[in-house]
């Protein structure tokens, strides 16, 4: 059980290892960044309702997170929310949650994912949630349910529609986007999974997640149960699209069993069991495998395009406007040229 443990725990951290020092030399930046935490989370000051959390997640500078690992040091208050927005926006919307274990957020499944939406027409954001020792009090929920409800409050400004919000969430990252669709407030409409992890064992050498999110070295089975998420799948949770390997020893822990309880309960979800690949597929491409061939595999690779045919599916076709058809009919009727209906 303490092998099973051991690989566990590196299955949920390596989908954001470096494991190249290839990267491209220009970075793409986000059309705006918004912190979620201006004034600091260890000064414990919340922010303002459009602006950020309406609390802080009780991190105070003195305190100290202990992992099998190591010490868990503090992140810095850098926890924020990148936009990208689309050239040809469909209306719809892609919060991605990377990776990471809740100790980190992998760039791998950061940036190339939201990218990877927005060219497909989504506005996608990246929550670069809190992590170590400031996820303490379970702050990602907190984060990630007011991510949500701002895109709502705000949804005009950026020309989304308030019920087309997806949220994608990678690994320990597929925990926290299973979270605000089973416990938050502000629920999202679909939920896009990618070798998630639905439930943490408390045992020792697995449990890092666990005393991650409750800030204590020593977690009780209370806790455990707290954060198995399978328990919380109800009838009215949202739609679920799934994709993982059958070698990733994660899937037992996460695609499978949350697949399963959407079965029991009658609630719609798609799912992707792909045959071969290791945890931290990411896109299964070049454009986030960091140099290593390894997290290359052209069968996985296929979810992503699923994923984008599964949210037009579940939030409808979008309609595109042709607006260079647009002005050359004008054109022509100021002309005063007749045209058939349809003829262009």
């Amino acid at each position: 059980m303490r092998q099973i443990a051991t690989i566990l725990c590196a299955c949920l951290m390596i989908s954001g290892v470096n494991f190249a020092e290839a990267k491209s030399k220009k970075e793409l930046k986000p059309s705006q960044t918004i912190l979620l935490y201006p004034e600091g989370q260890a000064a414990g000051k919340g922010l303002p309702e459009t602006e950020g959390p309406l609390v802080s997640n009780g991190y105070t500078a003195d305190q100290e997170v202990r992992a099998e690992n190591g010490n868990l040091t503090c992140t810095g208050d850098n926890a924020r929310m990148e936009i990208y927005t689309p050239k040809k926006p469909n209306g719809q919307m892609v919060i991605v949650c990377p990776g990471g274990g809740y100790l980190y957020c992998s760039p791998r499944e950061a940036e190339p994912v939201a990218l990877r939406y927005a060219a497909a027409g989504f506005h996608a954001f990246i929550l670069r949630y809190s992590t170590e020792s400031k996820a303490a009090g379970n702050a990602p929920l907190a984060e990630v349910n007011w991510a949500v409800s701002l895109l709502r409050e705000q949804a005009d400004e950026w020309h989304i529609d308030p019920g087309k919000i997806a949220v994608c969430g990678f690994s320990a990252g597929g925990h926290l986007a299973l979270m605000p669709g089973l416990m938050a407030e502000q629920k999202p409409n679909a939920m896009i999974l990618i070798y998630p992890a639905a439930y943490v064992p408390n045992i020792p050498g697995a449990n890092f997640m666990l005393q991650v999110l409750t800030g204590r070295r020593e977690v009780t089975d209370a806790d455990a149960e707290y954060f198995n998420l399978l328990n919380k799948i109800t009838p009215d949770a949202p739609p679920a699209f799934l994709a993982a390997t059958s070698e990733d020893m994660i899937t037992q822990f996460g695609a499978l069993p949350i697949a399963q309880k959407y079965a029991q309960v009658g609630r719609n979800f798609e799912l992707h069991i792909f045959q071969y690949g290791p945890h931290g597929y990411s896109l299964g491409d070049v454009t986030a495998a960091d140099g290593s061939s390894r997290m290359l595999d052209s069968a996985f690779a296929k979810w992503h395009d699923m994923s984008v045919d599964w949210l037009f599916r579940t939030f409808g076709q979008p309609q595109f406007v042709d607006k260079s058809t647009g002005r050359l009919e004008s054109r022509l009727k100021g002309m005063g040229i007749s045209i058939p209906e349809g003829a262009i």
